[in-house]
């Protein structure tokens, strides 16, 4: 007897499924010593595997904590654009006064904005150091979280030639 040509490919499937089907022997009944023994090599398996993929945790800070930080180098910047303006307080003030280095000690506060800044004598209570000190305080940093900080500031407030 020949099979229609259609019917081979359908036959062959079949044969193929049920050569590959379920075994028939039963599997042996487990004890609980061993379905606990074998679900703690399945959890010490699957525990390796997630310390391979886990990516190691560095201790470099990330960009947003580095940001709640106080920004030294904006600070920097800010503070050498204000004594630039500082500078020109000998030729604005009228009143005679000392001239020189000016030390100017800043507190800043967490909003980043200065909230108190001193300048040490001779300059202290003179119209210069007071011109010195509004050029100064108007520096502004990024906000930071922490505590206040403080600065220590020199300006050159020797008459320009």
């Amino acid at each position: 007897m020949r099979l229609p040509f259609a019917l081979v490919p359908s036959l062959a499937l079949t044969l193929l499924v049920a050569a590959c089907g379920p075994s028939m022997e039963p599997e042996p009944v487990k004890t609980p010593d061993q379905l606990l023994a074998e679900q703690e090599a399945l959890a010490e398996e699957d525990e390796r595997r997630r310390a391979e993929q886990s990516v190691p945790v560095e201790e470099e800070e990330t960009d947003a904590e580095k940001k709640k930080q106080f920004d030294a180098q904006q600070a920097e910047l800010q503070l050498k654009q204000a004594s630039r303006s500082a500078e020109t307080c000998p030729s604005v003030v009228t009143e005679p006064g000392p001239t020189g280095v000016a030390k100017v000690t800043l507190v800043f506060g967490n909003d980043g904005h200065v909230k108190e800044g001193t300048i040490a004598p001779p300059f202290a209570d003179t119209a210069l150091g007071k011109c010195v000190l509004r050029a100064l305080n108007a520096v502004i940093v990024p906000p930071f979280v922490g505590p206040e900080v403080t600065k220590d500031w020199e300006v050159n407030l020797a008459p320009k030639k």
